[in-house]
């Protein structure tokens, strides 16, 4: 692919020799032109070539363990065509030199999709340079040379150069006008299974993460939190607590009401607390047990998820938003001819229980404030943290570093605020290290939802109307619940409610995606039953009908140019999956007796992905499921090792909830707080993972969540097949399983 740009790019000297290329990225699928004369340009430097061959590429998204650290310099290597083994791959600090797209949030599995054309012209672009500079040197037409493995070759005389030696030339040129990007089948690392390059600073502890940070004067924080959901304060005596040895002082962490004003009030919500500052972090934990505090829960605290639900059920039939009216639904429901199927299918509260517990360093000195954290989005803690401090944005620096699992969580800039709150009252660098209880118990917890889905089933036995009533907990977010109509139904009509929540929310793996995929892919099994049709064969046959995406003349331009072509492509890509499966063996159904499969097809952003799970019924546990074949759709796979690695991952995750997931909530408080209560699978339980990728030369789509929506109705779609009993809800007990009709 030959592309034109002028000023995407700048390129100048390095220190001691070599090629430095900067990146501009002002907006997403802009590029535009970087000023040189700006002292910042240090934070840019994008690609670096020394004059010994070493290729070091900046890494501006946080690693996590999905791999995005090894992949995007991967992309840039092959349209470079570097000798992977003298790329170096180093992490950068927060700019705002870039956009949100390339530096300011990691999450949403975009990655490597919002950043695929920026990277690949900053590879090519440099892949170019290098060639013109041996062009120059040798006297000859570009045209008669190649390049490979970090070589220049002349194709005339055979002679061979290497990157470095062109690296000082190469500075001095101007970016190339013409950039040739390559085709797919050029690849030499995308599409490969190339070994992750962090693994070995892993093991031998070089790579950093958050909870590893030490620096010269940092004492150590520990924060009895009000256990409540916006909770404050009342009292408390520190006194026990003061006579432990190394304890250096205790005092309340509470944001006056016009600073929480103007905060963020999802990500940037603070627990009120206690603080303890030691010595050793242990020392604080110590002292902390000590402390006696007394709390007011305010409305939360008589509230409880029994109380919760029994607000869903009674505001279930009141007026609330209509997010989707299609057709006339009402006169479907109100023929008598026609049968009605209305089912409750039940989401609840999600925790993140991360392996590596929430931290931050802080150290606020001379008005600026460094943090270094583990994050998703450095762009939002740095707003927060500056609002908290009442300083200007451009005196918080944050450093970003790996974390041990995410799912969501370190969106949030809580442990952040928390830090420079204490340095700046302390005069000191400080290390904030929340307990595994403080992680669970103050979780932003995934919003509970309750669908209740209706369809009006007529005597020929086809599908006439269907109503989906989603009801959310919500606070300060709204999560649409819409029937993304990538079914065909002659009439739709969907609804929106939304009550108080009793816990904070937040994004959890798949946010929205994972809670309105197991109402819909349950509920369309249940219809497929009903109307005696398979399962597949009646998604095929919802899919292959004409959509009515409604009338252009009063959509937005926007929606025009970037909604209708989406729903078209997942539809397209949801029935490419449905037809590889269909032409394959995976979906051949269980006769033997208490076994059962299952399936469900959902997408995350642009990529689709179905599962078929494979269960057995189980005296002891219930049910054990045996094996999930997930089949995935998303563009081209730039590393089948990752991405293998990222459905296995959501599969484990969703499974987890499956069996163990859920909080229980008395009296305000979560009574979950460790791993011996809020469960997650085992090695001995985890099924056999079979992935299987569509192969596709489209742009990629993201990995990192789209295997979590389908695994929890191809579970319970399982369950129905081995035993005849449907459960509608998630965690699936014995109980329930008991209490199942047939």
């Amino acid at each position: 692919m030959n592309v034109t740009r002028r000023s995407f790019l700048k390129v100048s000297g390095k220190v001691g020799g070599g090629l430095v290329l900067s990146l501009a990225f002002p907006s997403y699928g802009k590029i535009n032109a970087f000023n040189l004369e700006q002292k910042e340009i240090e934070f840019n430097n994008f690609i670096s070539i020394d004059t010994n061959g070493e290729i070091t590429i900046m890494l501006t998204k946080h690693e996590m363990g999905q791999g995005t650290g090894t992949s995007i310099p991967t992309i840039i290597a092959d349209e470079l065509e570097a000798d992977w083994a003298k790329v170096k791959i180093q992490q950068v600090d927060y700019s705002p030199k870039y956009t949100w797209q390339e530096m300011g949030t990691t999450g949403g599995s975009g990655s490597i999709s919002r950043t695929w054309d920026s990277i690949r012209m900053a590879g090519a672009t440099t892949k170019e340079l290098l060639k013109q500079a041996a062009a120059k040197k040798w006297g000859v037409d570009p045209l008669v040379l190649e390049v490979k493995n970090s070589f220049i070759t002349n194709l005339v005389t055979d002679e061979t150069i290497e990157f470095g030696e062109l690296a000082e030339i190469a500075s001095q040129l101007p970016i190339p006008t013409e950039i040739l990007l390559k085709k797919p089948e050029e690849y030499r690392y995308i599409g490969k299974p190339m070994k992750n390059r962090i693994t070995k600073n892993v093991i031998s502890g070089k790579a950093k993460y958050g909870i590893d940070m030490d620096i010269p004067g940092m004492v150590y924080a520990s924060i009895e939190k009000c256990p409540i959901y916006k909770g404050k304060l009342k009292n408390y005596d520190d006194t026990e607590a003061k006579k432990i040895e190394g304890v250096l002082d205790i005092f309340p962490i509470v944001l006056s009401e016009q600073i929480k004003g103007i905060l963020n009030p999802v990500l940037g919500y603070v627990n009120e607390g206690i603080v303890v500052v030691a010595i050793s972090t242990w020392i604080a934990f110590k002292a902390r047990k000590l402390l006696k505090v007394e709390w007011d829960g305010g409305e939360n605290e008589s509230r409880s998820v029994a109380s919760l639900n029994n607000n869903m059920q009674a505001v279930k039939d009141t007026p609330s938003q209509m997010t989707m009216d299609l057709g006339n639904v009402e006169e479907s429901f109100t023929k008598s001819e026609n049968k009605i199927l209305e089912m409750e299918y039940d989401n609840p509260y999600q925790a993140h229980a991360l392996m590596e517990p929430l931290n931050a360093t802080a150290d606020f000195r001379n008005d600026i404030c460094e943090i270094w954290v583990g994050t998703q989005d450095a762009e939002q803690t740095i707003s927060e943290v500056a609002k908290v401090l009442e300083i200007p944005s451009e005196k918080v620096v944050i450093h970003v570093l790996n974390s041990g699992g995410s799912f969501g969580r370190r969106y949030h800039a809580d442990t952040s605020i928390e830090a420079a709150f204490i340095s700046r009252k302390i005069k000191k660098p400080v290390k904030i290290t929340w307990t595994r209880e403080d992680e669970i118990r103050n979780d932003h917890f995934q919003p509970y939802l309750k669908n209740y889905l209706k369809a009006a089933i007529t005597p020929k036995k086809s599908v006439e109307a269907l109503e989906n009533r989603g009801i959310c907990t919500v606070d300060y977010v709204t999560w649409s619940e819409k029937w993304e109509h990538y079914y065909a139904f002659p009439n739709i009509r969907c609804y929106r409610t939304m009550v108080p929540t009793l816990l904070h929310e937040g994004a959890w793996r798949s946010v929205g995606e994972h809670s309105a995929a197991l109402s819909k892919e349950c509920f369309v099994d249940e219809l497929a039953h009903e109307l005696q049709k398979d399962p597949l064969e009646y998604r095929i046959e919802l899919l292959s009908h004409e959509v009515d995406w409604g009338d252009p003349k009063t959509m937005s331009d926007w929606a025009i140019k970037h909604m209708l072509p989406k729903k078209k492509l997942l539809r397209q890509r949801q029935l490419d999956i449905l037809s590889y499966i269909k032409k394959s063996d995976l979906w051949s159904k269980e006769t033997i007796k208490g076994k059962g499969k299952g399936f469900a097809i959902a997408n995350f952003g642009n990529t689709v992905c179905a599962e078929i799970a494979e269960v057995t019924m189980h005296e002891e546990f219930g049910f054990i499921v045996d094996k999930v074949t997930a089949i995935v759709h998303c563009g081209m796979v730039i590393n089948p090792h990752f991405g293998k690695g990222q459905i296995e991952g959501s599969i484990i995750w969703a499974l987890s909830a499956v069996k163990y997931g859920g909080v229980e909530v008395e009296n305000g408080i979560v009574q979950r707080n460790n791993f011996h209560n809020n469960k997650v699978l085992r090695m001995d339980e985890l099924p056999e993972i079979e992935v299987v990728f569509i192969k596709s030369d489209e742009r990629p789509s993201g990995l990192g969540e789209p295997g979590t929506p389908p695994l929890a109705p191809a579970v319970l779609n399982a369950i129905f097949s081995a035993s005849g009993k449907r459960i509608r809800k998630i965690p699936v007990t014995k109980y329930d399983l008991y209490e199942a009709k047939n």
